[in-house]
């Protein structure tokens, strides 16, 4: 709406029903008196939106607060199991799926071992597992899901819906509209990166109002969060990180370019390309015997570091805002975060702490559930 527009009435009410929705929604308990005391806003007011929200099984009444000497205030919170939405996540070799409800909570989760291709057979098996899922989660009808979030590892037209590339995946312009029309529900396809940035910003907000995630996994991908919104480009590329050229003429990258960030930092560079897992490669590097395996590793981290500071100080140089680093990589880079931020400190261009970087907080099943959140998020901000 224009700054220079007046609200109407009915702009008035549905705003205040907005308002008091997302402070209930932002507290575990509150009474109405505290929601009319925040929100500047009249006890009667306050009552008939509660009464609306109520009626539409949005909010409900738990109990009540311990007694200040008069009577004991109502204590008042919000449904989580009023709606739900629903993430599909596509890995080269299985896809999961999640159904969260409106806070976030997984309420039911399962894991289908199953290569990806591009017949209509794998397509159904999605379907009827999200079905089965549903099922699972039997309390609910069709109008209690907000929508199903697929990810997927790869860049994305969002326009016409096409996966334009992904190479974990080994396919280029795949049409994503027959699986969305096959779930019979609102549906948007994210890409994997963005969807764990989304959920780490979800499950661990800050006062920062502008982040820039580098997700260090298979692939190496980012998403730049403003406000709890994540930021597209032009071309829906803004965060594709991973294809910043760091060591022109350098390795080879999945995108078939040399020298990309993603070639020096990807989990592949500490785990396939050693013949090793992630786990297995830390666990020798910290804790193995003394020999030219442990030697040959060290050295190899050693150099992951560097190329990493290089990248992260190229991202700050040009966005000047906090930087996080997730995905697969990150858990285990929290006991060197130290040595990073000590090396940023030393060859960035200008003055800094490092107090910029932090390492991502979320666990894997909560990364896994970005697509579902981002319905819950305009759920939230529409009531």
């Amino acid at each position: 709406m224009n700054s220079s527009q007046k609200l109407t009435g009915t702009d008035v009410k549905r705003l205040n029903k907005n308002r008091i929705f997302r402070l209930i929604y932002n507290n575990d308990r509150i009474a109405r008196q505290d929601i009319a005391d925040r929100l500047g806003l009249s006890l009667p007011t306050v009552n008939q939106n509660l009464k609306l929200l109520r009626d539409e099984g949005l909010i409900e009444c738990e109990g009540n607060f311990g007694s200040t000497g008069g009577r004991r205030a109502q204590a008042i919170t919000v449904n989580n199991y009023a709606k739900i939405a629903i993430s599909v996540n596509i890995k080269p070799d299985r896809y999961d799926v999640y159904v969260v409800d409106l806070k976030g909570q997984i309420l039911y989760n399962s894991v289908i071992s199953k290569q990806f291709d591009e017949t209509d057979f794998y397509i159904e098996s999605i379907v009827l597992s999200v079905k089965c899922a549903l099922v699972y989660a039997r309390r609910y009808g069709a109008d209690d899901v907000l929508g199903i979030g697929v990810t997927v590892s790869g860049i994305m037209d969002e326009e016409s819906n096409m996966l334009i590339s992904a190479p974990p995946l080994g396919v280029k312009n795949y049409d994503l509209r027959r699986l969305m029309s096959a779930f019979g529900y609102p549906c948007r396809i994210m890409n994997d990166a963005r969807a764990e940035a989304f959920a780490d910003n979800w499950f661990n907000e800050t006062d920062t109002n502008e982040k820039m995630y580098i997700m260090l996994g298979d692939g190496v991908g980012g998403a730049y969060i403003e406000n709890s919104s994540i930021k597209r480009g032009t071309h829906n590329r803004c965060g594709e990180l991973g294809h910043m050229v760091i060591h022109p003429e350098g390795n080879k990258c999945t995108c078939g370019k040399c020298g990309c960030f993603e070639a020096y930092v990807s989990e592949r560079k500490l785990s396939t390309e050693q013949r090793v897992t992630l786990e297995d490669f830390f666990n020798i590097i910290e804790r193995g015997k003394p020999g030219e395996q442990k030697s040959r590793f060290m050295k190899v981290f050693a150099t992951y570091i560097d190329d990493l500071v290089l990248g992260i100080n190229n991202i700050y140089t040009m966005l000047d805002c906090d930087i996080v680093l997730g995905g697969s990589v990150a858990p285990y880079l929290k006991k060197y975060e130290n040595v990073i931020k000590e090396k940023l400190v030393n060859n960035y261009s200008f003055d800094t702490d490092a107090s910029f970087l932090k390492i991502a907080g979320c666990s894997d099943r909560q990364t896994d559930l970005g697509a579902a959140l981002t319905y819950i998020a305009e759920f939230v901000q529409q009531v």
